[in-house]
């Protein structure tokens, strides 16, 4: 079984090496558009609140962004940043036409977003050491 698992993380360093920077500015890319489309064209799963759609997004967006930069990037670096562009986005909803900025969305994104990186780094270091 730790071969399988070896044989994974040697595939997905190879994977980020190769297209690591794209995935990561093609899921803020993602974020952005969601975030800034008018109020009158945004989906919603219709599962889950709002605020459980961004704790969940973020947390995808963190556990991406921390495994495509991991060894680049600290994870409370990658925290930090995602939870930035959370911030920004969010204050951006101001001048998208039926939305409005939410500081308890933005607590969500980043809750979210921290969540997302700090269970990619556990996932990670436990890959890396082979489960000790």
């Amino acid at each position: 079984m730790h071969e399988i698992g070896l044989g994974l993380a040697q595939r997905w360093r190879a994977l980020v090496g190769r297209f690591g920077t794209r995935l990561v500015g093609a899921n803020a890319l993602l974020l952005m558009i969601a975030s800034w489309t008018p109020g009158n064209l945004m989906v919603r799963s219709g599962i889950f609140s709002g605020h459980v759609e961004h704790m969940v997004a973020y947390a995808l967006s963190g556990a991406l962004m921390y495994a495509a930069r991991a060894g680049r990037t600290t994870a409370w670096q990658a925290a930090l940043m995602l939870s930035a562009f959370a911030g920004v986005l969010e204050l951006g909803q101001i001048f998208v036409p039926g939305r409005h900025a939410s500081p308890h969305d933005f607590l969500f994104s980043a809750t979210g977003a921290i969540t997302g990186v700090l269970v990619s780094a556990a996932l990670l270091r436990h890959a890396h050491f082979g489960g000790k």
